[in-house]
């Protein structure tokens, strides 16, 4: 025992150092306008320029996050989350050579990548040619379904803060729509999450499948980030709802927030 615990103590500094010299790093990427700015916000609650109306990342923009390690050797032990943003692609012809360049040059730094879609654009051949020419990094790509509290019939429930059953019936259908077009130029099966930047649905899970897709050697600093659960991603307004209706039994003896809880 004794034997391990000195063996511990001369590993640490060298973790430390590990962490310090190459923190966990994310990338987010996609074609412009898909709201990889607002998801980085809203899952890490940084402050990057959004519009909707003009593209504002000109560069690959890093952010630092300090976060806490909760369950590995580190644990209570402070780490650098790295969190790239990218230009968006297919804004302006004559910027995608750039941009591809600086692509090439970025990704190599990440550990995992986020490939941002959204829900409200059916064409994706922009996606599917970037991808083609970005095949080296296919193995570290996540796919994020953004903004699907926008698909039709725009009945979001915004109470419980899910998706109304007509609005989940058609997510699915688009769901299988994007994997079928994305396996025709990745050819294998994909992960694939859909979720809502301005809402904050289902980032639980968004951020949960980025840890678990981290590279074999590094999944011991990534597992020590799993920290978070709906309530950092749920709309005040929403949980506020949910705490009073809480309080009220419906008739089968469950919480309102039980049943809210089986949806995420």
């Amino acid at each position: 025992m004794n034997q391990k615990i000195q063996q511990l103590k001369e590993a640490l500094p060298k973790i430390k150092q590990e962490l310090e010299e190459h923190p966990p790093t994310i990338g987010l990427i996609g074609v412009s306008g898909v709201g990889k700015s607002s998801t980085i916000n809203r899952l890490f609650k940084t402050n990057l320029v959004t519009s909707d109306t003009v593209a504002c990342t000109k560069e690959f923009e890093q952010k630092d996050i300090e976060l806490t390690l909760t369950n590995n050797t580190l644990k209570n032990s402070p780490v650098q989350l790295r969190v790239i943003d990218a230009p968006g692609l297919g804004e302006d012809i004559n910027l995608d050579p750039k941009y591809i360049q600086m692509y090439k040059e970025n990704l190599g730094k990440c550990d995992v990548i986020i490939w941002v879609l959204t829900a409200r654009n059916r064409a994706i051949a922009l996606d599917q040619r970037y991808l083609q020419e970005l095949e080296e990094f296919h193995s570290k790509i996540v796919f994020g379904l953004n903004q699907i509290d926008l698909v039709e019939p725009l009945n979001w429930k915004i109470e419980y803060n899910i998706p109304s059953e007509e609005q989940n019936k058609n997510i699915e259908v688009i769901l299988q729509d994007r994997r079928d077009k994305l396996f025709g130029v990745i050819k294998k099966n994909i992960k694939l999450i859909d979720y809502s930047s301005k809402t904050g649905y289902k980032l639980e899970e968004l951020f949960a499948t980025i840890i678990d897709s981290c590279p074999e050697e590094r999944t011991w600093i990534f597992n020590g980030l799993k920290s978070f659960s709906y309530k950092d991603y749920t709309p005040k307004v929403v949980l506020d709802a949910l705490e009073k209706r809480n309080s009220e039994k419906v008739s089968n003896g469950k919480s309102w927030l039980d049943s809210f809880n089986r949806f995420n």
